[in-house]
């Protein structure tokens, strides 16, 4: 069961320098193509921004958690809160729970972000997920990751799908190619960039949104996206 965890200080995480060693080490209970799979993950996108707008106190909610990448590199870098990951796909929660320990301070959730009670994490992180969310369905799911944050609650998105045009053809093709050889799983391969996500997170009524372009150096046009719920 899920607890309400609120009120933390945020003080902001950093990239362990060793984070490829330690990934390498901690993932040995995987398969070489699962291992090779986080490595690339880790290699291809923006962690060291991610964690910087996470704070190491509360509870983070992980909706799209895949095989755990996000809750071991938090771990690394020295979280001391609760986390919870959420992903659709029974696979990827299995895969985390084979490398990663379960107990009262990390917990894999196969389901929906519906499974996150109102108001019960001071963080949630939507790590490159609404590609995958058909866009007919994006306010309501945003909405109610949204409404798991308690007040004062931060919420930090990524989203491969900004940048220049070339960009945006590659993670399409990418993202369309993850899907069709069942890597990913999702109800639709529609890219979306920072501007739509910070839309969609001021029509669900969070505040200080702001969207930055972190793609420089990476092959996909990384945008982070944050905001905070107001204070009560």
């Amino acid at each position: 069961m899920l607890e309400i965890h609120a009120g933390e200080r945020r003080l902001p995480l950093a990239l362990a320098p060793d984070a490829a060693r330690e990934l390498r080490r901690a993932s040995a209970p995987l398969s070489r193509g699962e291992r090779a799979h986080l490595a690339w993950r880790l290699r291809s996108a923006p962690w060291r921004r991610v964690l910087s707008e996470l704070g190491r106190d509360g509870a983070v909610l992980d909706v799209g958690c895949g095989p755990g990448l996000l809750a071991h590199l938090l771990s690394r870098a020295g979280f001391a809160g609760r986390y919870t990951g959420v992903d659709p796909d029974p696979r990827k929660v299995d895969r985390a729970r084979r490398w990663l320990r379960e107990d009262e301070n990390r917990l894999f959730v196969a389901g929906s972000v519906e499974s996150a009670p109102p108001g019960a994490f001071t963080q949630v992180a939507l790590i490159d997920v609404l590609y995958l969310v058909p866009p007919a369905g994006r306010t309501g799911f945003v909405e109610r990751a949204v409404g798991a944050l308690a007040p004062g609650g931060r919420f930090v998105a990524l989203t491969s799908g900004g940048g220049a045009r070339w960009k945006r053809i590659l993670d399409s093709v990418q993202e369309r190619l993850a899907v069709g050889l069942g890597i990913t799983r999702g109800g639709a391969v529609a890219i979306c960039d920072g501007a739509e996500i910070a839309t969609l997170l001021r029509n669900a009524g969070l505040e200080d949104v702001a969207v930055a372009d972190i793609g420089a150096g990476y092959v996909h046009g990384f945008e982070l996206v944050t905001g905070r719920r107001p204070a009560a």
